[in-house]
């Protein structure tokens, strides 16, 4: 699979808005083959900068966005819903940042997350930048380490990825099925000895990291 990374500035009020339209262009999205949505949130405004929505698209693979892609930019092959919609959006967005991510062997497909039921409430969100030449090391080690430790806790990855074309970051998505549980993981970490060991494990490969907390739109296929 490959995955189109998107976090949306909004514009004043327009978050839910912006997140219906989304959940609309998924619609049509799918129908056409375009792209599937993994998933649409509102970024909790106290865990990180705000208003702002975080998208994440899947696709079967580079030859998939190349098609998508030329329905974006090529005369003759755009996709005529395209232009209006976004026309239509910048009255809720002003900008954001993308990234194409590469999924790792252990990410889960969304149909292998639909086929476990998966329910989220909310999600945490990650963009690690790692030292030079560490990032297979360190996403290696969530699979091997952080991962079963966070699953045992409760949590449910959604994703594990490459950036592409950005040679030092990865991306971590986790599940939680509800705010008390996410709290309580994050309100016990300093006393958790394996995750105290995870830290340690890691801390040559990490430079620094960025965590935002996000609320799932009605649209996900995920929302209880």
């Amino acid at each position: 699979m490959l995955y189109l990374h998107e976090i949306i500035d909004i514009i004043g009020d327009g978050q839910q808005a912006y997140l219906d339209s989304v959940g609309e262009r998924a619609q049509h999205s799918e129908r056409q083959g375009i792209s599937r949505l993994m998933g649409t949130w509102k970024v909790i405004g106290s865990t990180n900068r705000w208003p702002r929505v975080v998208n994440l698209w899947e696709m079967d693979d580079w030859h998939h966005w190349a098609a998508t892609l030329e329905r974006q930019f090529l005369p003759g092959k755009q996709d005529p819903h395209l232009g209006p919609w976004w026309s239509a959006a910048t009255k809720w967005r002003s900008g954001g940042f993308d990234r194409i991510l590469e999924p790792t062997s252990y990410s889960p497909t969304r149909d292998e997350l639909r086929g476990a039921g998966l329910k989220a409430m909310v999600c945490a969100h990650t963009v690690v930048r790692l030292e030079p030449g560490t990032r297979g090391q360190y996403l290696a080690a969530v699979g091997a380490t952080l991962r079963p430790a966070l699953e045992t806790r409760g949590l449910t990855l959604m994703g594990a990825y490459v950036v592409p074309m950005r040679s030092d970051e990865a991306v971590l998505l986790w599940a939680a099925p509800d705010f008390p549980l996410l709290c309580t993981i994050y309100s016990s970490r300093q006393d958790d000895p394996v995750l105290q060991q995870w830290r340690a494990d890691v801390a040559a490969l990490r430079r620094e990291f960025e965590t935002m907390w996000l609320v799932p739109s009605t649209h996900c296929f995920f929302h209880p």
